[in-house]
């Protein structure tokens, strides 16, 4: 005798229920280019698009070739070299005294921390508030005895006006101590920032192996942000090799004592609009350009700025 089995379906697993509002994420690929594509438009645009152009303004005259007739003409003007002394030496002094202003100030409020640190953290960030055309007005009334809070010590130094001030080569001392007053603030919050963020333990530890707080600095803190630092040196001196408006604004008050060519970029726009040569005016400024990326280059090299963990213990 047969027996009847009843035939059962397959169990089928429950769908999961599906939350409301919840949406899918995007995948590796496309976060990146969420974040990367609007600044890669804006680069092509406003970087890459007007390079290409200012390359083809440099090497056609009129619709023919000029066969770098332009660029020639550039290295060949007595007015370059002085230019590209002035740059030169307040770079060489700006930087340095920048860097050190920054570091000190900022592994100082790291050191110390307290209820006083977010008062001077503003303090420093103050004179950075007034930036171009604005903070070289201000110095401007700086170095003028008549107008100047510190009309005392000028006279003491025997300045009379803004023209003694910014006479012979005190222009480049005026530019570095407004170019550190404008830029070492904002840079000091980004520095201190970056220090917040250390693993606490590797601070703990070098405590309890004894070292000072200068050996922590040096062999401890200063290496594991040096990222930072070279973003800074990188920036500064892209910002520094282009000096424009400072000693643009400061001949209006000491006629005769700063060149209207006084800096490179200076100089490329006196090509563009006094001369009206805009093949030279690209010349010039595609070559301050290669200049700012060659160095860009080395600090990056020199650092590793974008070396990882596994790229350092190969």
């Amino acid at each position: 005798m047969k027996t009847l089995t009843t035939l059962r379906p397959p169990a089928v697993a429950a769908p999961r229920p599906v939350r409301a509002g919840r949406r899918r994420r995007p995948s590796g690929t496309a976060a990146v280019w969420i974040l990367v594509g609007p600044y890669t438009v804006f680069l092509v645009l406003f970087g890459l698009a007007p390079a290409g152009y200012a390359l083809w303004t440099s090497f056609v005259d009129n619709g023919s070739f000029s066969g770098g007739r332009d660029w020639v003409a550039v290295f060949h003007d007595y007015r370059l070299g002085d230019a590209a002394g002035h740059v030169t030496t307040y770079l060489l002094l700006w930087l340095p005294v920048l860097l050190l202003t920054v570091l000190s100030l900022a592994f100082t409020l790291h050191a110390r921390p307290g209820r006083t640190t977010s008062a001077l953290q503003l303090v420093y960030y103050l004179p950075g508030a007034v930036t171009g055309s604005a903070a070289a007005l201000l110095w401007l009334f700086m170095v003028s005895p008549d107008s100047s809070p510190f009309s005392p010590l000028l006279t003491l130094m025997d300045v009379r006006s803004a023209t003694d001030a910014l006479s012979g080569g005190s222009v480049i001392a005026v530019l570095t101590v407004m170019g550190v007053a404008v830029h070492a603030g904002g840079w000091i919050v980004v520095l201190y920032g970056a220090l917040n963020a250390l693993p606490k333990d590797v601070l703990e530890a070098a405590q309890v192996d004894g070292a000072s707080a200068w050996r922590t600095m040096w062999h401890v803190k200063l290496p594991m942000v040096r990222t930072y630092v070279a973003f800074v040196l990188i920036s500064s001196f892209a910002s520094g090799s282009q000096v424009f408006v400072e000693p643009t604004v400061l001949s209006t008050g000491a006629p005769g004592q700063i060149s209207p060519t006084w800096s490179v970029n200076q100089l490329a726009y006196t090509y563009a609009t006094q001369d009206g040569d805009f093949g030279k005016a690209a010349a010039l400024s595609l070559a301050m350009l290669a200049v700012g990326v060659l160095a860009a280059w080395i600090v990056i090299t020199r650092t590793r700025m974008y070396a990882t963990d596994s790229s350092d213990s190969r």
